[in-house]
């Protein structure tokens, strides 16, 4: 990032900023180079497909350029009390995401038979100012292959951390992509997320984040549907 950049809201684990209608993202923690190649991978084979930015050339080792999107961040579309909108719109990008052929991504990690973004949800989702289309779906260095579940579970994850006030409207994001997984799927899908979150911050040597992962991991246990 620039000294000229402007630093990114909702930014949480990496360096993003942007200027001249460009989003700069230089990538933190463990394994830096390998999750911009995931992240790069991914925007490339689904650009055209599904609602991704445009890559930007020339971006140096270890970081991503790309088209800055002029959304609205949908978290912020909760805020506004249209929590039922924006989930029914998750479901419903995630089932559009099911419906591409995985090998549309090649060389993805993991082992399932969908594209998984790995970090899904309205925390990395941009509406139009109306709120009502998705014009991006950003943050793509955690791409697997896996369930459409994995996506499903931590959605509501999301929901029940961060915006406890819209539990009431999790029926919506799973009318959009038209089935609801068993409660124990996706309670072991949120709880396998958790840990992997946690595990990337033991590797980055943070304990302070490893603690509180570990009691967002006990929170986590405790939920029932």
């Amino acid at each position: 990032m620039t000294g000229a950049d402007t630093r990114l809201p909702h930014g949480y684990t990496n360096a993003t900023g942007k200027s001249g209608g460009v989003v700069r993202k230089s990538y933190l923690g463990p394994d830096p180079l390998g999750r911009a190649a995931v992240e790069r991978a991914a925007l490339t084979g689904l650009h055209g497909r599904f609602p991704v930015p445009a890559l930007v050339p020339d971006a140096p080792e270890g970081s991503l350029w790309l088209a800055e999107v002029d959304g609205r961040h949908a978290q912020e579309v909760i805020a506004d009390g249209r929590a039922g909108e924006v989930l029914r719109l998750c479901g419903e990008t995630r089932r559009l995401l099911s419906e591409i052929d995985p090998s549309t991504v090649p060389g993805l990690p993991g082992d399932g038979d969908v594209i998984v973004h790995g970090d899904f949800g309205p925390q990395n989702m941009l509406l139009t100012e109306t709120g009502d289309v998705v014009l991006a779906v950003i943050d793509w260095e955690l791409c697997r292959l896996g369930a459409a579940v994995d996506d499903l579970a931590w959605t509501e994850w999301i929901v029940r951390t961060h915006h406890p006030e819209a539990v009431g409207h999790l029926g919506e994001l799973f009318a959009g992509y038209g089935e609801r997984p068993e409660w124990s799927l996706r309670h072991e899908a949120m709880l396998a997320a958790c840990r992997r979150c946690r595990d990337f911050c033991v590797r980055w040597d943070a304990p302070a984040a490893v603690a509180m992962w570990e009691d967002r991991i006990r929170a986590t246990e405790a939920f029932t549907e």
